[in-house]
């Protein structure tokens, strides 16, 4: 799904998505701000502050707290996103802009529903170690989704073994503050999702969100 997807807690207490099934978490990135436009809240777009999660298949942006409409967290599927681009100003933080489908029912490349525009701001730090990661992992997935012709192969294009080979061989800048989950995942294994999360029915129809269903 992209609005609300699954949250746990994770084993330091702060919410975290909740993996799918072959889904490995390679980095958390603390203060950091998400713009995102199109999706359903008072003034039709988010911008908030908050966390965001890096794994082999999905950026997920979780807010420090639940927007009025109800909206907590989002989901950016890698194979999903298009015209992504670092931006580094003179003037101001680097941030990573782009576009990205929604993962719900019309959504997608082929669907109906139009992508939606985002920026996500790297207000304090660097960043070196997750603009690699999150280019190398992406391209991948991109790639990987085009030559499939539209069938979703994203968990395919980056499997486990891999990206903990990547992580392994990954340069660490001393100015990035991003965590990196080298040995151990951030949620306990009984968390994992058993099956690809039900998409919200009432996506894109009405301003109530629905729960993210976090799970103990």
């Amino acid at each position: 799904m992209s609005a609300n997807p699954a949250l746990v807690r994770a084993l330091l207490g702060e919410l975290c998505p909740a993996p799918f099934p072959n889904e490995v978490f390679v980095l958390r990135r603390d203060r950091v701000q998400c713009e995102l436009h199109g999706v359903q809240t008072r003034v039709k777009g988010w911008q908030v502050r908050g966390t965001l999660y890096l794994s082999n298949i999905r950026l997920v942006f979780v807010a420090l707290s639940t927007d009025e409409s109800g909206l907590l967290a989002f989901d950016f599927p890698l194979c999903y996103i298009r015209n992504d681009k670092l931006n580094q100003p003179i003037f101001g933080c680097n941030n990573l802009s782009g576009q990205v489908w929604p993962a719900v029912e019309h959504g997608g490349p082929a669907g109906e529903l139009p992508p939606h525009d985002f920026k996500i701001y790297f207000k304090e730090g660097g960043i070196g170690t997750f603009y690699h990661l999150y280019y190398t992992l992406a391209e991948r997935a991109k790639k990987a989704f085009d030559e499939a012709q539209g069938r979703n192969r994203n968990n395919d294009a980056n499997p486990p073994d891999y990206v903990t080979d990547l992580v392994s061989r990954a340069f660490v800048d001393p100015h990035d503050p991003s965590t990196i989950y080298l040995a151990q995942q951030p949620v306990d294994e009984s968390q994992r999702l058993a099956s690809a999360p039900r998409y919200a029915a009432n996506y894109g129809e009405d301003e109530v969100y629905e729960p993210t269903g976090l799970r103990p």
